[in-house]
């Protein structure tokens, strides 16, 4: 009798997670190397679901193909990048969809819509600042050159933000790569001058020739840069405290698994781990001491 029951009780089990079985699709805005971990714990997460991706090439017109291909087929769209979460929000709204690298969900729409959901590109500011403090207890004022289009929100809240950890920040707007030298000199050099430099997540310092002239002219200033990527710490930066791209796989396999179940009520937007990773090389090179906590603390030291 036990046997039977077992037995049945696995049926039932069997059954339950069958039904709950999703063909999800992973459309990507583009096929970045650097996006690999996350897919792959997104695949791992969700592995009782199907998960078929499709590599969008950075073309909205292949967006719009693949996107209208699905309809009818996929129970779960998975968008990663602003091309796809922005292609599937207008194009498949019925389809639920969870969103992930995306810097600025709430520009695009994404945040409030009642079949869309998502993992956060990033991780809360203030945290941010009180990272870099930890790590450089000596750099209290932080410079930063921003495109206002890009990063305008952020840079206000860091602004608000700063304080709270004891930081001050100087700001240097520019609209468009060419103003970025002038800027940084009015940062690095004179009575102005800075401690640090932030790089925030803005497409306009991020551009190789923009990246580079930044790393290479704070270097020489003998001042460290702080940023939110890990890619970055690797080129030259002092330290980075941004998103675990793993865990934003995890993550946002929670949320297939959740929707595929059948929840039905709005799931809120997901924060991912944050990690810390800091170039003790670049530390050494601008004689600058680490405090032991900040390295014990650090997910890796390069």
């Amino acid at each position: 009798m036990r046997y039977v029951r077992s037995s049945l009780l696995l049926a039932l089990v069997g059954s339950a997670v069958a039904a709950s079985a999703a063909e999800v699709a992973v459309l990507k805005s583009s096929d970045s190397p650097a996006w690999r971990p996350a897919i792959d714990n997104l695949r791992r997460s969700a592995s009782a679901h199907t998960l078929t991706e499709y590599d969008l090439r950075g073309d909205r017109a292949e967006a719009d193909r693949v996107i209208a291909s699905l309809k009818g087929k996929a129970a779960i769209l998975v968008t990663l990048g602003p091309l796809a979460a922005q292609a599937a929000k207008e194009l498949a709204p019925e389809i639920p969809q969870v969103f992930c690298m995306v810097q600025d969900p709430v520009r695009l729409g994404l945040v409030g819509l009642p079949n869309i959901t998502g993992v956060a590109f990033s991780i809360p500011i203030k945290n941010q600042l009180a990272a870099f403090r930890l790590v450089n207890p000596r750099g209290v004022r932080i410079g930063v050159v921003y495109n206002d289009a890009n990063t305008g929100r952020l840079v206000e809240e860091a602004q608000k933000a700063a304080a709270v950890v004891r930081l001050s920040l100087v700001v240097r707007p520019v609209t468009s790569d060419k103003e970025v030298p002038e800027a940084l000199r009015t940062l690095l050099r004179g009575a102005d001058a800075v401690d640090a430099l932030w790089i925030p997540p803005d497409p306009t310092l991020l551009g190789d020739e923009s990246r580079r002239y930044v790393l290479a002219e704070t270097l020489k200033s003998g001042k460290p840069v702080y940023s939110f990527s890990a890619a970055l710490v690797s080129e030259g930066a002092l330290v980075s405290n941004g998103p675990e791209l793993a865990s934003i796989g995890d993550q946002a396999g929670d949320l297939v698994n959740r929707i595929a179940g059948g929840e039905k009520s709005k799931i809120e937007m997901l924060v991912p781990r944050a990690e810390l990773v800091v170039n003790k090389k670049i530390a050494d090179k601008l004689k600058i001491e680490i405090p032991a906590d900040a390295l014990r603390a650090a997910n890796k030291v390069l």
